[in-house]
């Protein structure tokens, strides 16, 4: 049975997904990078969860071009623009 969920790609992104959860919290509770690293980590982190759950769980890899184009402009810019304004702040 395990086997067979690993051979859905679906689950993989999943399990990413859990990693990536983890990653962030493990960077956000005890870190021993500065807390500029770390938290420009969890943002890059979770833009890439929010491209996972938007291309798999959304359906967006089957999209026309245009939308999934404007779905990676969207993160990438909302991403910059997060990860700038703490930076800078």
């Amino acid at each position: 049975m395990l086997t067979s969920l690993v051979r859905e790609k679906i689950s993989v992104v999943w399990l990413a997904l859990i990693v990536a959860t983890l990653t962030s919290w493990l960077l956000g509770v005890g870190h021993e990078l500065p807390t500029a690293y770390a938290a420009v980590s969890i943002i890059i982190i979770a833009f890439i969860k929010v491209r996972f759950v938007g291309r798999y769980f959304m359906e967006l890899r089957h999209a026309p071009a245009f939308l999934q184009a404007i779905f990676e402009g969207w993160t990438l810019i909302v991403a910059s623009v997060l990860t700038g304004l703490y930076l800078f702040a």
